[in-house]
């Protein structure tokens, strides 16, 4: 009876790796242990009972029944036993099921099983021998196989652990990004999509499919893979720094360089909207943006495509500690190197919506009155009032206000900024809102003048902008009730015939600006007009008469 397999006592040099040329099989190296017979392996390593007959002929065995412990033997790999070994879902976010059932991290994923992930899903695959594959947002994966060597399951998950493992995976939409292990006694998990093979000599590399054309790209980080057409019998080797593409066309793929990262330079470490957005201002080729909760993106729940001249706009995240990687691509599609950078996005509990004073808006001086609409998650408002709008110079600042309106008396005319924040009952200050920009104009100053000095006429003036209406009204009453006399004037003086009758007289005036802002009316103008004594001499023969 042989003991059973151990890590020092069984060394295969690999899986099917040995296979050169075409006419040559696949071919594994098996060293023997201790107590090792031909026809014992037959029963429990090697396919058949006769396997043993073929592998003492490939070996020249002089006595196929002596074999001693240390010995290497050739064996073609399709007499060498395999089990399957499960896939594990090391990790998952979003949406993601697996044979169409909602996933869970840690469960088995068996040959023939596949997986899927929604437009903000990803997950991350754990293959025996340690390799890893991500599988990113909108993709669907196929596990074809994952097995290992060996007579039992325990035989098999423990030498594929130790690298003696054979995996293949079918890319039937999106892509998938695999980190090889680096230790690895068998061939390394193969990728196929319906136009390509991707055989895997490196470490590092990705594989997508163009739902569009069918296209397969592959980039290569570290190591080497090889990209055919098994249909066409075309293919090329893709060295890392490069990547390489192919279609259904097949035409022999054609590495070249990856592109360098793009410049994220513009984009802010924190962001205080819902809508995460910032520009590439130096982009000339489309960009693909992924964005994660963890550093080494194996929980991606954003995954879009941004073309040149167009923002960045990421919507639907929590706040949180979140990182972001983009990547350019050139023409065929090909991706090049990662540029990765982390943010914050604080926009929650997200501030009141403002109402007046409105933007740009004008009032003449005076109490100001600020009304807004609370958020209903929040307990409280904070809002502050500058001269600029990069609040350096806080003329008004309030915190824990209630209800829905204030009102501040700001001083002096001019232009000022306004803004608000909410607060949560347990404390947490959510972000300001837009600053609101208004104008508080300054009264007018009292007009001037009277008669004239020829008493035939009324002159008027007071200081106005060239650029204003001026409405001017002169009335018997102070309440303005009894008006005698009204214009709309381009100059800010005024000049009307003395009034026929003697008495008191009213005058305001208010001015209009070219926006539609009309301004409040002056304190009145007290003008008396007295009696006009130049024509009584007229009545002087009346008096004779008397």
């Amino acid at each position: 009876m042989m003991k059973p397999l151990r890590r020092h006592a069984v060394a295969l040099a690999c899986l099917g790796v040995l296979a050169s040329a075409a006419a040559q099989e696949p071919i594994v190296e098996y060293r023997v242990s201790e107590r090792d017979t031909l026809i014992g392996l037959s029963q429990t390593v090697f396919v058949s009972p006769q396997a043993w007959r073929e592998i003492a002929r490939l070996n020249r065995l002089p006595d196929p029944n002596l074999i001693r412990p240390g010995q290497v033997l050739r064996v073609p790999a399709r007499l060498m036993r395999t089990r399957p070994v499960p896939v594990a879902l090391a990790s998952s976010v979003g949406e993601v099921s697996v044979a169409g059932a909602p996933a869970r991290p840690g469960m088995a994923i068996a040959e023939g099983q596949q997986l899927e992930t929604g437009a903000n899903g990803s997950a991350v695959l754990a293959l025996a021998d340690g390799s890893r594959v991500k599988v990113p947002p909108s993709s669907l994966a196929e596990i074809i196989a994952g097995r290992g060597p060996g007579a039992t399951d325990a035989q098999a998950a423990r030498l594929a652990a130790d690298g003696w493992f054979s995996g293949a995976m079918r890319m039937l939409r999106g892509s998938v990004e695999v980190l090889a292990a680096k230790v690895r006694r068998g061939p390394p998990l193969e990728v196929t999509t319906p136009t390509a093979v991707v055989g895997v000599r490196g470490t590092q590399y990705r594989v997508s499919l163009d739902g569009d054309t069918n296209a397969t790209r592959s980039e290569v980080l570290d190591g080497k893979v090889r990209l055919e057409s098994p249909q066409r019998n075309v293919g090329s080797d893709v060295a890392a720094g490069f990547g390489a593409a192919i279609d259904a066309a097949a035409k022999k793929p054609e590495p070249v360089k990856l592109l360098p990262a793009p410049d994220l330079a513009a984009m802010p470490e924190r962001f205080e909207r819902p809508l995460v957005r910032f520009a590439l201002p130096t982009e000339q080729a489309t960009v693909r943006v992924q964005v994660a909760q963890d550093e080494a993106f194996e929980r991606i729940v954003s995954d879009g495509k941004v073309e040149p001249g167009s923002d960045v706009r990421i919507a639907g995240l929590d706040d949180a500690r979140w990182f972001l990687r983009a990547r350019r691509l050139d023409g065929q599609g090909i991706e090049g190197y990662d540029a990765v950078r982390p943010f914050v996005l604080k926009a929650r509990p997200e501030p009141p919506a403002s109402n007046t004073p409105r933007a740009g808006g004008k009032q003449s001086l005076g109490p100001v009155e600020f009304r807004w609409s609370p958020n209903l998650d929040a307990r409280t408002a904070r809002l502050q009032v500058a001269r600029d709008d990069r609040f350096q110079d806080i003329v008004a600042e309030r915190e824990g206000l209630e209800g829905n309106a204030l009102t501040l008396d700001l001083g002096g005319p001019g232009v000022y900024h306004w803004r608000l924040a909410s607060t949560r009952a347990d404390g947490d200050k959510g972000p300001f809102g837009d600053p609101q920009r208004f104008e508080l104009r300054p009264l007018p100053e009292p007009p001037k003048g009277g008669l004239g000095d020829d008493g035939k006429s009324l002159t008027l003036a007071w200081s106005g902008r060239p650029e204003d209406t001026q409405h001017v009204e002169l009335a018997r009453d102070p309440a303005f009730k009894e008006i005698v006399a009204q214009a709309d004037l381009s100059a800010p003086e005024w000049t009307l015939p003395r009034p026929s009758q003697s008495g008191t007289y009213y005058f305001r005036y208010r001015s209009i600006e070219p926006d539609g802002f009309v301004g409040p009316y002056s304190s009145p103008l007290v003008i008396e007009v007295p009696r006009d004594w130049r024509y009584l001499w007229l009545l002087t023969p009346l008096l004779f008469l008397l």
